[in-house]
């Protein structure tokens, strides 16, 4: 079937956008265009141009046409977008990851030029491809993995520079510090971490809940080694900058392991 003038209006216009070609563009949008896109409808030619331009300087998008169907007045299009995250989007950081995503498009033509459009992007998608929600918690469940697998040096791509534990049973200024006291708990307890919560919580911010069990092998809190079973819980937060813990908050039942160990409390 040959190709209708309509279809290739728009053939245009993805050729103008793929080319960051504003002058064609403007030849091919109507002067009084509408776009009715979820989030941030637009009226009028520069108010859209505006727009591309945003998508550009942001992500550098780029179209390719999967398929076409034309109805009447009407071009329905269905595109694979691309691009890269070069500035904040969807008040996420730029993060420089390339991504894709889909969108379905019904655009109108009227006298020569396309006047109006209706759009469903995935923008669910590109939110998760752009968020660093799934690589804090990778980066939060390598931690977890490196404290079993006692491989205190593998912590030190884990974490920034800067990191400080906030916890009410120490008082750690550095991982080093932080390192230390993990290994002497290993030393004395013999503990192994059961990970029963792992989800981000905030764009920068990630939870954990853990339950430990060990056994009480030498000496711990000033008590000699009992030899008895033990486990207790802790409720921690972690923050991340650039995909490195910089900070963490953590409760834990630090009482109850105390009082398996038979340590006097107040």
């Amino acid at each position: 079937m040959p190709t209708s003038d309509n279809i290739r209006l728009y053939e245009r216009f993805l050729t103008a956008l793929n080319t960051e070609d504003y002058a064609e563009i403007a030849r091919v949008i109507g002067a009084d265009f509408e776009d009715h896109h979820p989030g941030f409808d637009i009226k009028g030619l520069d108010s859209y141009l505006d727009a591309l331009r945003g998508a550009h300087r942001t992500l550098g998008i780029r179209g390719e046409l999967l398929e076409t169907i034309e109805s009447g007045d009407k071009v329905i299009t269905r595109v694979r977008l691309t691009g890269t995250h070069q500035e904040p989007v969807l008040d996420i950081p730029p993060t420089g990851r390339k991504v894709e995503w889909t969108t379905t498009e019904i655009w109108r033509a009227e006298d020569g030029r396309l006047v109006e459009r209706w759009a469903e992007d995935d923008l669910f998608g590109l939110r998760g491809q752009l968020s660093p929600d799934e690589e804090n918690v990778a980066v939060v469940q390598k931690v977890s993995d490196a404290v079993n697998g006692r491989r205190y040096d593998d912590l030190d791509a884990l974490f920034g520079p800067t990191f400080k534990d906030n916890n009410p049973a120490w008082d750690v200024q550095s991982l080093d510090e932080l390192k230390g006291i993990i290994k002497a708990a290993h030393d004395a307890l013999d503990f192994r971490v059961t990970l029963d919560a792992l989800y981000a919580a905030a764009p920068d911010k990630v939870i954990m809940h853990i339950t430990f069990h060990g056994k009480h092998i030498a000496p711990f809190f000033g008590m000699e080694a009992s030899g008895k079973e033990v486990s207790w819980t802790s409720l921690e937060v972690y923050r991340l900058e650039d995909f490195k813990v910089v900070e963490r908050w953590v409760q834990a039942d630090t009482a109850g392991l105390m009082r398996q160990l038979d340590v006097p409390l107040p």
